[in-house]
């Protein structure tokens, strides 16, 4: 199995350890590309347990959100948070805060890396989405 995960210090030896060790600190607000999920500070996700395959990583958070990364690389746990520097693909999907967990009220929403750019998408039709993901911003930040 191929290892995503860094510490700033130095690789960790296994890689399924280092997100055991530090879940617990793996927790706060989500932004995708310079996305914030909500305003920043808003909302507040504490990672429960992660999968990882060869290709990408699926986190899975307290409320029954899921944050699937693919193609991540440059994993990093330090003041500013939790990084993922790059990815080719970023999902993130929860359930309609206050609504029954019931497949009709989860959501998602999408970023995809297409040449220089980073296109934004979501099935949300309640609000309008300004999203303004830029290839500057850490494909995820957890802070």
């Amino acid at each position: 199995m191929t290892s995503f995960f860094h510490k700033t210090q130095s690789q960790p030896e296994d890689p399924r350890r280092f997100m055991c060790d530090q879940a617990t600190l793996i927790n706060g607000s989500l932004c995708v590309f310079g996305d914030w999920f909500g305003r920043p500070m808003d909302n507040w996700h504490r990672l429960i347990s992660h999968e990882e395959d060869h290709f990408s990583v699926k986190m899975l958070f307290n409320e029954g959100e899921t944050l699937e990364v693919w193609q991540p690389s440059g994993f990093r746990l330090d003041r500013q948070g939790f990084i993922i520097q790059s990815a080719s693909r970023v999902r993130w999907e929860w359930f309609y805060y206050g609504r029954p967990q019931l497949p009709e009220n989860r959501f998602f929403i999408e970023h995809r890396v297409v040449g220089e750019s980073v296109l934004a998408s979501s099935n949300v039709d309640w609000a309008p989405h300004c999203f303004k993901p830029s290839m500057t911003e850490p494909a995820v930040l957890i802070k």
